[in-house]
């Protein structure tokens, strides 16, 4: 029995492995009032506005109570390197004041910067998935229209 456990765990343990070195991407997780924010320590969920969380090849995550707090983090010169992914929530299809859900893939996603609305720590920046949705949300609060490699850290402007 104990040599069928040891197998068994082996066997497990490979397959951990060889997802991780397979490029299998990590799945995002659901945010809860256990989770505080890597940058500014707040608990995530107490506030509005879209959310971020950060992936490694380690299988370890950073998670972020905005989109501000994950670009500060993630522009940083000394961020980390091995980042295996990086999710947002789609604001097109998830509630502004208690956003759950709709990950998307950060690097793909149609930000809108700027305008009328802020989030939590500063300055928005509002994810979608969908342009059509991105525009939509840009004509009723202004802003504008950029993408994942196109923010910077002068862009960003902290309370």
């Amino acid at each position: 029995m104990k040599r069928k456990s040891l197998y068994l765990l082996i066997i497990i343990s490979l397959f951990f492995i060889a997802c991780k070195q397979s490029g299998v991407k990590p799945q995002p997780i659901e945010l809860t009032r256990e989770h505080a924010c890597e940058v500014c320590g707040m608990i995530i969920v107490d506030f509005p506005g879209a959310k971020g969380q950060i992936h490694y090849k380690n299988g370890k995550a950073d998670k972020f109570c905005s989109t501000l707090d994950l670009f500060l983090f993630y522009l940083q010169p000394d961020s980390p390197k091995n980042i295996a992914a990086i999710y947002v929530n789609d604001m097109g299809k998830a509630q502004w004041d208690h956003p759950q859900g709709h990950w998307i893939d950060a690097e793909k996603a149609f930000y809108v910067y700027g305008g009328d609305i802020t989030g939590p720590m500063g300055e928005a920046l509002v994810p979608f998935s969908d342009i059509k949705e991105a525009e939509a949300y840009k004509g009723k609060y202004g802003g504008r229209l950029v993408r994942f490699n196109e923010i910077t850290m002068d862009m960003l402007k902290p309370y």
